[in-house]
Order: structure tokens, then C-alpha cells, then sequence
């Protein structure tokens, strides 16, 4: 005859509840490291992740696999419900369930990796979002079951490493970090400027400006604006070209402003591990300094040319470093030196210290930085460049233009009169990318408290505000930088905060750590230049990293040999990609804008940009004189000359 069931006492239904979470989770964690391992073997996998393209018989394989995995995951439970004899079965289920969470997301892993990071970027920065929020929780569950547990593995190797060696040796292994960075992105910047993949806009500019600067011709860049000495002070203000004169001089030449932005940018590397070990245990410092290391936008502005956004992104975290140890002298230095980048520094160093007083913080030094960096930025940006000439760059903000203006004055006027307008020229799908592309790889730590999220000010107000303008919200660009030294500092500061919070800190810290590291890996593997790849997208296209092909090398030789019949003193007109070889002279010009006045004309036949093939045509048709012609390269003289 049938009898009920006799009714469960609470404690045992949660016990059942929670011994089915644990199996249903082993058997999906089992499934989604399966699916992972079998996307692998998908023969063009990208494809698959973009269209779902896969053969019927490749499907039903992935369906076996899933299944296995499955399988494997639930096998795992019943052998750890059998082999439990020292603790309870439920907890022991529990505990490994708990440990294995963040495989849950094994699966999104190979997809996300292999689909298209630049035609399809925003796709990608959504799920990278989605993946990273995700994974915190997970990672939670993980480290929340191994509290009270003994060092082991790892930890347990670091204990026994002497004092002195543990003292000192992060410190060394961040210096040797920051070598590695500078000697990778050395070897392939100076071999993209070998292929020609480098520009008037923008390092032969730089270059011919410290060159003039270097034979007392300040503020003077021909191959932008034909005029006197202090004319490019109209756009922008980088009196640190002087600070940096000393070691352009050893070696005039682009290539030196190369080496000079990887060693600045690596060397940064030691002030931010200094910044952040104060207040972390090593290994997470070294975290911090990891992802700084491997930041897709950082590198986007390592590869395109020279700009001053990386070196002030250099200078402003040796600042921070010097001003959280109280060295404020040194403060003031490296801060001279970042404001000495771009007048628009002065605005992030503005804004970090109103952030310093909000937040109670020394409260009179941030109030120094705060007016300091205001006055400089008003005088220069409102008094002694408008005294200059027009800001050549007004244009950026064109959408934030009152009627009848067209001057930063008139930006800040829309922002102040009218908000509203100015938030719905922030709502685009190219600055949703962007956004995700910058806060993603760094796990959104900055936005974690409030007082942290003014990190990322600086380099909004210089990307997210600007409109119609494709550069300012592209990683490829220089233009990242704006964000680096602010935001990395904030990393560092989110996860001082989760250590000393009281309720499960450390669990706090160590998921936010390996959020923070996944997410760093996972965009420098989709968008990064780690590891090394065929093709990367910078600025205005994709560098090739293969060694210079012969043309390229009979390219370069050709252009030194043309070079050689152009005496030094000449005014010299040149093609787009060939201008940032011959950029160190006094009178470079860029050949697109026309040749009016020029002496020479150097050019390539290669793939040339139209204004630049339209100038040399008009220059045959008008009587200019060829005095050397390859397939490669050619040089025109002036007639009469």
C-alpha cells in the first residue's frame, strides 16, 4: 500500500538544494571546459564564432563533447560524494563545485579570441563586458572556498623564498617587466618605421619640431604650418620638446623618438608597481603592473608614431608615485614635465586634485596641484595660444559649438548652458566601443567607488566629448594614453579598498585580482600586440610585423640615395610616408598641402596617397626637373634652381 513521503526537515532541504547546485554546477563546468577544448579543433574557428558556420557532422561532434564534458563533470561529483570521509559529502560537493566555478565560462573563451577584433570590435567589447562582469562572482565562489585553508602551491613556494629575496625581488621583476616592454616595442616600432609605416601625420611633424627646436627654432613645424618660429604653439603647447632635447640631440632623427616613447612608456612601469606595492602584497602589485604592461590602448599609441599623450602618460605616473610618497619636490618636477606635454594635461592634473580635496585626501597639496594645473591650463589654453594664431583642432568639439562660435570658449559654454544637449552627443555606438574597450580590460575596477570613477574625466572630456571625429574614439590612436595614468592608479586603489573591507576583504581582492587578470588577457589576446601577431591595427590602417619585404628595403635605400642630392638646406617637399624619414631638417614640407616655394620634391611611386600623386603631376606639367627615379622613390627639382 502507499505511504507519503515523510515530510524533510528545513536543514535537509537545504542539504538536498545544495548538493543539486553543486552537481549541476561540476556537470556545467565539466561541459563548458569540454566545449572549449572541442572549439579549438573547429577548423576556421573565427568564422564559426561570427556566423555559426560549421559542418553538420563538426556540430554533432561539439554536441558529443558538451555531452562528455557533462558526463566527466557529474562523474567528478559522485567521486568526490564517495570519497568524502573526513568532512561532510554535501560540503565536500559544495566546496570543489565552488572551486571550479569560473570554468563556467571556458566556453566563451576560444570565440571570443578568434573573432574579428576590428571589423567587428564593438560585438567584441560588449561581450568582453559581458564575460568580465560575469566572471567576478565566479571567481568569488572560488577564492570564498579556499579561506582558512594552509599556503599552498604558489603561496606556499613564496615562504620559503629568503626575506631579502622577497623584499627586493618584485621590485626586480618589475624593472625586468618594464625592460621586456621596452625592448619588444623598440625592436617592432623601429621596424614598422623600416616598412614605411609611419606618417607626416604625425612623427615626421614631432620630429622636424624637435629639430628645429634643437638649432634654436622653437615651436616651429614646417611640414604643418610654413610659418615663423612659436606658430605651432597655436595647437598645442609641448614645451617638454626641450626636456627631451638633450636625448634627441644624441641622434636627430625619428627614429630616436621612437625608442624615446618605449623606454618612456616601459620605464612607467616602476613608479606605478612603487604607487601601487604600498598599499598591496606584491604579487597584486605586480598584477597592476601586468595589465598596464599588456593594455590594448596603450599599445594602439605605442605603435602610431610619437605623441606627447604617452610621454605625459609616463611623466604623470611618475608624479603620482612621487606625490603618494610624500616626495613633493619630485612631484612638482614630473609634473612640470607632464603639463610641459599638452596644455589639456593641465586639465587631468586639475581634475585629480579637486578629487584629492573631495575626497579629504591632503587635502591643501590637492588644492595647490587643483589651482596650479587650473591657472596653467586658462593662461595657456585662453590667453597665450589664442595670441598665437587659431586652434587648429577646434573642430573636434564641433557639435558643442554655439551658434556663431567655434572655440573651445563656446564648448564650455554648451557644457555649461546645456547639459542635456552635451549627454546626447555621448550616446553613440562608437563611444559604447570605446568606453568598453578602455573600463573592460581593466575589469570596470575604477568604476567600483565612487571616488575613484573621477579617473576616468581626463580622458573623457578629451575622447568621449568630442564629435565626428573617428580618431579620438579608436584604441589604434594615440589617444588611450589620455586614460592610462589615471585609470591604472584607480586599479590599484579599487583593490586596496576590497583588501580592507571587513566583510570577506581578501576574497574580495583575490577575485577582483583574477577578474582583472583575465580581462587583461583577454583583451591584449583579441586587441593587444601580445602576443605577436601577422597584423595590427594602428591609425590609419594595419601594420604588418613580417620582416621589410625586398621592395620595402630597395624602398629605403632608394629614398637614402635621392636623399643625397637634396643639399640640407634646401626646402624640401615630401610624400606622406616618406616625410618621417627625412623629417630632420629646418624646412620640411608636406607635399600634399602643395609645393609653393619648395625646392625639392621627394616622393614615392608606391601606393601613393591621391594629394600627394596630384602635387607631383601638377610639378611635371609645371617644368620641374627629375634628377632621380625608381620604381621606388623620385626627386624632383625646382625649376630654374
Amino acid at each position: 500500500m502507499w505511504r507519503p513521503l515523510s515530510p524533510q526537515s528545513p536543514d535537509e532541504q537545504l542539504r538536498l538544494g545544495a548538493r543539486a547546485r553543486a552537481v549541476g554546477g561540476l556537470a556545467i563546468c565539466g561541459a563548458s571546459a569540454a566545449l572549449a577544448l572541442a572549439q579549438l579543433t573547429v577548423m576556421d574557428l573565427r568564422r564559426f564564432a561570427a556566423a555559426n558556420a560549421v559542418s553538420s557532422r563538426g556540430r554533432w561532434i561539439l554536441l558529443g563533447d558538451l555531452l562528455l564534458g557533462a558526463l566527466l563533470g557529474l562523474a567528478f561529483a559522485l567521486w568526490t560524494w564517495r570519497r568524502a570521509r573526513q568532512e561532510d559529502p554535501t560540503e565536500a560537493l559544495s566546496r570543489r563545485a565552488r572551486l571550479a566555478a569560473p570554468l563556467m565560462l571556458a566556453a566563451t573563451v576560444p570565440g571570443l579570441w578568434r573573432m574579428d577584433p576590428w571589423g567587428d570590435s564593438l560585438t567584441v567589447a560588449v561581450l568582453l563586458g559581458v564575460v568580465v562582469v560575469a566572471a567576478e562572482p565566479l571567481f568569488r565562489l572560488r577564492y570564498g572556498a579556499r579561506t582558512g585553508e594552509e599556503p599552498r602551491g604558489w603561496a606556499a613556494l613564496a615562504a620559503r623564498i629568503p626575506e631579502r629575496w622577497r623584499r627586493r625581488g618584485p621590485l626586480l621583476i618589475a624593472v625586468a617587466l618594464a625592460c621586456a616592454y621596452a625592448g619588444y616595442f623598440i625592436f617592432l616600432t623601429l621596424r614598422s618605421h623600416a616598412k614605411f609605416n609611419t606618417y607626416n601625420w604625425d612623427l615626421g611633424q614631432l620630429d622636424n619640431q624637435f629639430y628645429n627646436a634643437l638649432h634654436g627654432r622653437p615651436f616651429r613645424c614646417t611640414p604643418l604650418i610654413r610659418e615663423g618660429n612659436w606658430s605651432e604653439l597655436r595647437n598645442h603647447a609641448e614645451f617638454s620638446v626641450f626636456a627631451l632635447l638633450p636625448f634627441y640631440a644624441l641622434h636627430p632623427a625619428a627614429s630616436t623618438l621612437l625608442v624615446l616613447q618605449c623606454l618612456l612608456l616601459g620605464a612607467a612601469a616602476i613608479p606605478l608597481y612603487r604607487f601601487a606595492a604600498r598599499r598591496l602584497p606584491p604579487a597584486l602589485a605586480l598584477l597592476v603592473v601586468g595589465g598596464y604592461l599588456v593594455y590594448p590602448p596603450m599599445h594602439g599609441a605605442q605603435l602610431f608614431d610619437f605623441h606627447f599623450q604617452p610621454v605625459a602618460a609616463a611623466f604623470l605616473l611618475a608624479a603620482i608615485d612621487c606625490f603618494d610618497a610624500r616626495k613633493m619636490r619630485w612631484f612638482w618636477f614630473f609634473w612640470l614635465l607632464a603639463i610641459g606635454c599638452r596644455e589639456d594635461v593641465s586639465m587631468g592634473t586639475a581634475i585629480l586634485g579637486v578629487a584629492l580635496v573631495l575626497s579629504g585626501v591632503r587635502v591643501r597639496e590637492g588644492a595647490a596641484v587643483a589651482v596650479a594645473s587650473a591657472v596653467y591650463f586658462v593662461l595657456m589654453r585662453f590667453v597665450i595660444m589664442p595670441a598665437v594664431g587659431p586652434w587648429g583642432f577646434a573642430d573636434l568639439y564641433k557639435q558643442l559649438f554655439p551658434p556663431g562660435e567655434s572655440s573651445f570658449v563656446g564648448v564650455l559654454k554648451t557644457l555649461a548652458t546645456n547639459p542635456l544637449f552635451a549627454l546626447r552627443t555621448l550616446i553613440s555606438t562608437d563611444k559604447l566601443r570605446y568606453a568598453l574597450q578602455i573600463l573592460a580590460p581593466v575589469a570596470f575596477l575604477p568604476l567600483r567607488r565612487w571616488s575613484l570613477a573621477a579617473s576616468i574625466i581626463p580622458g573623457a572630456v578629451l575622447t568621449f566629448l568630442t564629435t565626428e571625429y573617428g580618431p579620438t574614439l579608436d584604441i589604434g590612436y594615440q589617444y588611450g594614453c589620455d586614460f592610462v595614468p589615471y585609470v591604472f592608479p584607480a586599479v590599484a586603489l579599487a583593490l586596496a579598498a576590497y583588501r580592507a573591507d571587513p566583510q570577506g576583504g581578501l576574497v574580495k581582492a583575490r577575485a577582483a585580482g583574477a577578474t582583472f587578470a583575465l580581462a587583461s588577457l583577454l583583451a591584449t589576446a583579441v586587441w593587444g600586440a601580445f602576443p605577436p601577431r601577422q597584423t595590427y591595427h594602428s591609425s590609419y590602417g594595419f601594420i604588418n610585423w613580417a620582416p621589410p619585404t625586398p621592395q620595402e628595403r630597395r624602398r629605403l635605400a632608394a629614398l637614402e640615395a635621392g636623399m643625397k642630392l637634396v643639399p640640407h638646406d634646401a626646402v624640401l617637399a615630401a610624400s606622406d610616408r616618406e616625410l618621417s624619414h627625412v623629417s630632420n631638417r629646418i624646412e620640411c614640407w608636406n607635399l600634399a598641402v602643395g609645393t609653393q616655394g619648395a625646392d625639392y620634391i621627394i616622393y614615392t611611386h608606391i601606393d601613393p596617397i591621391p594629394p600627394d600623386r596630384d602635387q607631383v603631376m601638377r610639378a611635371l606639367a609645371s617644368g620641374w626637373v627629375s634628377i632621380f627615379d625608381t620604381p621606388e622613390i623620385g626627386v624632383l627639382k625646382r625649376p630654374g634652381l
